[in-house]
């Protein structure tokens, strides 16, 4: 088994864009857990309210602790879900956050319904993802990065500290709350409501 790491942050945060250069700049493999869960049919049931599928948590870990088993090198577990893996089989997750305004703009330019946006950039907003990376693997295993703006650096960033060469800070400091208004936090508190 090669070293594990999890790339997790909310939707639009650009976790698709990094593992794919550190697979490239790392010669990292790169698991998607929810193409994996769609791809095996690790799925209970469609959300319509949410616009997503609601992964059959048991068995994609299951299925993932073998394939990781069977890997050599950086193992890269891309998730939005990094909660549901267990402790002992990561090295290192790196939550990936962006500045909420920008994540909007993001995720709109994927014309996702308000409902989503507002939901998936509250989340970004309170930090929803790094905190239960921080309940699941405890500080000394969490790292958060600020892809706000993806530069060629930040990936070279990452794949030195993967490697071992370079020391992030671990633990969650990312505040949002501390650089965003009430107004614009308030913008996205109403996620229940209508599509447009």
């Amino acid at each position: 088994m090669g070293k594990v790491v999890i790339i997790a942050g909310t939707p639009g945060t650009g976790k698709s864009v990094i593992c794919g250069k550190l697979a490239e700049t790392c010669g990292a493999v790169v698991v998607d857990l929810s193409r994996v869960a769609l791809e095996k049919g690790f799925i209970t049931m469609y959300d319509e309210l949410r616009s997503t599928y609601v992964v059959d948590e048991e068995r994609l870990v299951t299925h993932v602790r073998e394939l990781v088993k069977s890997l050599e090198g950086i193992v890269i577990l891309q998730t939005h879900y990094p909660e549901i893996l267990p402790r002992d089989l990561v090295d290192m997750v790196v939550v990936l956050r962006t500045h909420p305004l920008i994540l909007e703009k993001r995720l709109l330019e994927r014309g996702w319904s308000r409902r989503k946006v507002n939901e998936n950039v509250m989340a970004e907003i309170l930090g929803v993802i790094a905190v239960n990376a921080l309940n699941t693997f405890g500080e000394d295993k969490v790292f958060e990065v600020d892809t706000t703006n993806i530069r060629p650096e930040l990936v070279d960033l990452l794949c030195s500290a993967i490697k071992g060469l370079t020391r992030l800070e671990p633990g969650v400091k990312v505040d949002w709350l501390s650089v965003l208004s009430p107004e614009e936090v308030a913008r996205f508190e109403d996620y229940v409501g209508g599509e447009d």
